[in-house]
């Protein structure tokens, strides 16, 4: 009997119509994947499971066949745990302190909380899965991928430690998490789904669904447009799915690069876990680095832009010597996109015209003061030339979308006309269409002459985009890749190596 049914689900908000007629089912023990682009009706869907929303009249759910009164009232109360992408943890209290806080702790009539009980709890669940996590340690001083867990923890913490029956939502919980910790994770839920948990896996990152999922739900516009058995498909068939667009047209064409003009010399690079680094980028060029997680390309383009010291080597744009600061860096021309925008890219508070003018305000100055009107037309014209949804300068900035949050960080590092442009990990979190636009920038960047260097894991993305390819072992530079050599297999070939090395050691 399956775990899940949703049946003819509708929502509508003021008149629009955002889901049409979904049907949805979910077995126990499978794991479901739910792809489509941004503003697809994911986030409505599982709104409605957790009882956020209430979906038209006529819509149906069912739990192991028994209907269940939409809106959902208690959706933990049915069995049903959601983990979001923002995981609401306290990075100042212990393991056991975010798991137990989640059902109100383990107590006694009038008596205090029994936090020895909290940390047996919380050690039993890790052993049952397989993990070491301490109970005492302050999350803040995990990584992100533990800290992904501890969410997970939480979750099965609420449904009772979960088993056959329970339904556990992961909507992008592996959106910033490098390959390496996303691992573990995706491994932790493969180990629930076999304790009979189902399990709805939501992500833009279709290596992953494809990997992990054993079947994958496609929404387009509102619409369930079809279900495939994961193993009998491809990423270009989802992809196809998603978008209606054919993969082979997803990927425009590499432009011609044979400029030998050097934009970007790092020269024997140091810092932290970096050594010796070095490496040109040429004008015009895409050049990608990459590696397998914690080999040290992360690093790079922050040490580049002034963000982390540098302990040895020199870095010059166009032939002057930038001597390690910000300051110097971006007097040089050089951009950073970085890889969590959230955190490094934009202020929370702010709209979307102000984070986008923000570090050039000085265009828009007159002797009044700024000129709101010349600043929020500059801003519109660059929401019309990079596609951002919807075109409103005045929406805060956490109310877009990933990809829209994603296209305002390129419209601003373009804005300001780069010699070089860092992007780390430049599609990460965000959906395929918005990949593709997001990836046309990145072209018409290089045409126009900037050094493009793409951080990122993405091995398809960087053979589909990349002129040539560096690969990072343990912190330097162990191979490089160009021309008709930079394939998918290649860069993952030389990549796994570091494996291999490590093994032997």
């Amino acid at each position: 009997m399956d775990a899940v049914v949703l049946k003819n689900v509708s929502k509508s908000f003021e008149g629009v119509t955002v889901l049409h007629g979904v049907d949805l089912s979910i077995l126990p023990g499978q794991i479901h994947g739910l792809v489509g682009e941004n503003g697809s009706g994911k986030s409505t869907l599982v709104k409605i499971l957790g009882g956020i929303h209430t979906p038209d009249r006529g819509s149906e759910l069912f739990l192991h066949g028994t209907p269940v009164s939409l809106p959902v009232r208690n959706s933990q109360r049915h069995g049903m745990a959601i983990i979001h992408q923002d995981l609401a943890l306290v990075e100042s209290m212990s393991v056991a302190d975010n798991v137990g806080i989640a059902t109100g702790f383990e107590r006694r009539p009038l008596s205090p909380i029994r936090l020895r009980r909290e940390r047996r709890i919380v050690a039993a669940l890790s052993k049952r899965f397989g993990l070491t996590l301490d109970p005492d340690q302050l999350v803040g001083e995990l990584s992100p991928g533990e800290q992904s867990i501890v969410a997970v923890l939480r979750a099965l913490r609420q449904l009772g430690t979960g088993g056959s029956g329970d339904l556990i939502v992961l909507d992008e919980p592996t959106a910033a998490l490098p390959r390496g910790e996303s691992i573990k994770l995706l491994e932790l839920l493969r180990t629930m789904a076999n304790n009979g948990t189902a399990v709805l896996y939501i992500s833009h990152r279709m290596s992953e669904v494809l990997s992990i999922c054993d079947q994958i739900s496609v929404l387009r516009s509102g619409r369930m447009v079809a279900t495939r058995n994961a193993a009998e498909s491809n990423e270009a068939e989802i992809v196809e799915l998603m978008l209606g667009l054919a993969l082979g047209d997803f990927y425009t064409e590499k432009h011609v690069s044979r400029n030998e003009t050097v934009r970007l010399d790092v020269l024997a690079l140091g810092s932290g876990g970096l050594s010796n680094v070095t490496f040109q980028a040429h004008e015009g060029e895409i050049l990608g680095i990459t590696g397998l997680a914690g080999m040290g390309q992360d690093e790079i383009p922050y040490v580049i832009a002034g963000g982390r010291n540098r302990s040895a080597g020199e870095i010059q744009v166009d032939g002057t010597l930038v001597d390690g600061s910000v300051r110097a860096a971006k007097r040089a021309g050089v951009q950073l996109v970085p890889g969590n925008r959230q955190r490094d890219a934009f202020w929370l508070g702010g709209t979307a015209k102000e984070n986008l003018t923000l570090p050039f305000l000085s265009r828009f100055w007159s002797p009044w003061g700024i000129n709101s009107s010349r600043e929020r037309d500059f801003t519109m014209k660059q929401m019309n030339s990079y596609g951002v949804r919807p075109k409103s300068p005045l929406l805060q900035i956490t109310k877009f979308s990933g990809g829209n949050q994603q296209k305002i960080v390129m419209a601003r590092a373009m804005s300001q006309h780069p010699n070089v442009l860092l992007l780390h990990e430049p599609t990460q979190g965000v959906d395929a269409g918005a990949k593709k636009e997001i990836l046309e920038v990145v072209r018409r960047a290089a045409e126009a002459g900037t050094a493009v260097v793409v951080f990122s894991s993405d091995s398809e993305e960087v053979a589909q985009v990349c002129h040539r390819v560096h690969i990072m072992r343990y912190g330097s530079i162990a191979a490089t890749l160009s021309g008709s050599d930079v394939t998918e297999d290649r860069i993952i070939s030389l990549c796994q190596r570091s494996l291999v090395a490590e093994s032997g050691k």
